[in-house]
């Protein structure tokens, strides 16, 4: 075979390589996103309790500081208790005080209420804590796969391309030019070796006369999907050692 036939299949090899390892990348986005839904959907559901818990936890900390507020309140009469001078100030005041203990029961006993409605929260939200731990470490094992995956892939992409630019020089013009044409057709592999009457390219059976005209001039076009096809003899088994010839 020629050299500028070898060439060209050389680059349609690698042409070959290129594109089924583009394949492959353009894949990884959707495998990794895929794996990612799941540790999202977790963490979706993990933010989602917290915030409830969050809700209820500050319904708490508003009756604490009313509370806070009664009970100053309460210390405010006590203090004007000591200076009342009639039984009628003294009833007002008392009323005050018993007003304030009263809204300070009601409130605690709400607190109390709220703080039951958060406990389920903290169980449900260590399980879904751990179960969040769980789906991250499986899409950090699996992410460092695809990491390796396309810096495989890039790396057969890139030393397929500098292959293409050596070998690109040893190619006739007008054998290159067929060729780049068919590879903007997206014929990959544009240019392939047969040893028989079929296109490996199309898979059509190609016609005798046609066949034998490629292993006259050793190569020729597919009929069908006009990729270059070149003629290559399949090599002779070599006979067992210690056989006699016929």
């Amino acid at each position: 075979m020629q050299d500028s036939s070898t060439a060209i299949l050389q680059i349609a090899d690698q042409d070959r390589q290129i594109l089924f390892s583009q394949q492959k990348l353009s894949k990884i986005p959707a495998k990794r996103a895929k794996i990612r839904a799941a540790l999202d959907k977790v963490e979706l559901r993990l933010k989602k309790i917290a915030a409830e818990r969050s809700q209820l936890k500050m319904q708490v900390k508003l009756r604490e500081r009313l509370v806070e507020v009664e009970n100053k309140k309460i210390a405010v009469s006590n203090e004007r208790m000591t200076g009342v001078n009639n039984q009628k100030e003294y009833m007002a005041v008392q009323k005050e005080i018993d007003q304030a203990t009263r809204t300070i029961r009601k409130v605690e006993d709400q607190i109390l209420e709220i703080e039951e409605q958060v406990e389920p929260f903290d169980v449900e939200l260590s399980e879904v804590e751990e179960l969040k731990n769980a789906e991250a470490a499986k899409f950090e094992e699996a992410d460092k796969k695809f990491k390796d995956e396309e810096a495989s892939l890039t790396k057969i992409v890139e030393s397929a391309t500098k292959i293409i630019k050596k070998m690109s020089p040893e190619v006739e013009e007008e054998m290159m030019a067929k060729y780049q044409k068919l590879v903007g057709r997206n014929l990959i592999p544009a240019a392939v070796a047969i040893d028989d009457a079929f296109c490996l390219g199309c898979a059509i059976s190609i016609r005798a006369q046609i066949f034998n005209d490629i292993i006259k001039a050793g190569q020729g076009e597919c009929p069908n999907c006009r990729r270059l096809l070149f003629y290559s003899p399949k090599e002779e088994a070599e006979p067992p050692s210690g056989a006699k010839a016929g």
